[in-house]
Formats: C-alpha cells, structure tokens, sequence
C-alpha cells in the first residue's frame, strides 16, 4: 500500500508504507494575517489534516517562520483560528488574505521581505498516478505590516521597482 507523509514540512512518498494515520501532503492553502502574523493554513487532498505555518511580521529584516508541530483536524483548526481571531480583536482581528496552492518562496530586494505564492495553477499531465501542475498565476506579499514599514529607510527605492510596494 502506498502513502505520502509529510516530514520536517516535505511531502514523501513510500510505496510500502501502510500508514494511514500521517497527515500526507498539503494541497490548498488559506493565507489570514493579524497585525503581528501570518498564517498560512494547509489541508490534504481529502480535508482530514490541516497544518498551520506561523510566519512573523514585526521584524521587517530577519525571516522568522514557525512550523505548528500539531496536526488538526477541521474543527480543531477551525477553533484555533477562532482563538487567534479573539486574541487579536483589539488590533483588526484575524483576516483572510488568499487561497493559494503553495509557497515558492521569500525575496528580500532592499527593504523588507516578500512572499511569492502560487495563486492559480492548471493541470499540464500526470506521472505515476499524480497530477502535475503549471503555475498559472502568482503573487507577492510584503511581511510587515503598514506600522513596520513607517521605520524601512530604504522604502522609497524598493516601491520605485515594485508593481504593489509593501511600504
């Protein structure tokens, strides 16, 4: 029996294994922010494992991102998002910001980081049984927040070059 498991955050495959309890990998995500986070909400092809990546804001400079170690289940992510929403009701709450298909990665050019998702993708063929995918669409989100960025010395540089500036 075969199974996909996901490991230090990367989707493995084992023909052999027979595990059925493991989250396997994440296929869609939700991205939602708060004035200090975000977070990145990811679920498995058959909506049973939802994994949660806390990605920091405040500190425009550095990359700080935190893989949740728990694995939840819909109603236990749902509750989690709840709790996160409460918590940060004074500063704007918790909001949805896309739905995306993956991260590609993280761009710092002069100021502050960016992350690159994939936003829309179409299916170009399979292999083996997996469907492969092209990436149709993509987009750019700057990490800090709106107060963050009043302190980036070389904002005014950056948004010259950039379609959507983060400061």
């Amino acid at each position: 029996m075969a199974s996909s498991t996901l490991e230090n955050g990367y989707c493995s495959y084992n023909e052999h294994s027979s595990q059925s309890a493991s989250p396997g990998c994440m296929q869609k995500f939700r991205l939602y922010e708060t004035g200090s986070n975000f977070y990145m909400i990811g679920r498995d092809k058959s909506r049973t494992y939802w994994r949660v990546l806390k990605i920091d804001r405040l500190n425009p400079s550095e990359l700080n991102i935190r893989e949740d170690s728990t694995t939840y289940s819909k109603s236990e992510c749902s509750e989690l998002l709840r709790r996160i929403h409460e918590g940060n009701k004074p500063t704007g709450g918790l909001k949805f910001v896309t739905t995306c298909y993956g991260i590609v990665g993280f761009i710092k050019f002069l100021g502050p980081y960016y992350m690159l998702l994939i936003t829309r993708r179409r299916q170009i063929g399979a292999i083996c049984g997996h469907n492969v995918y092209a990436v149709s669409k993509s987009e750019m989100i700057p990490l800090p927040n709106s107060s963050v960025c009043a302190g980036i010395a070389d904002s005014k540089n950056e948004n010259r070059c950039l379609p959507n500036p983060a400061c």
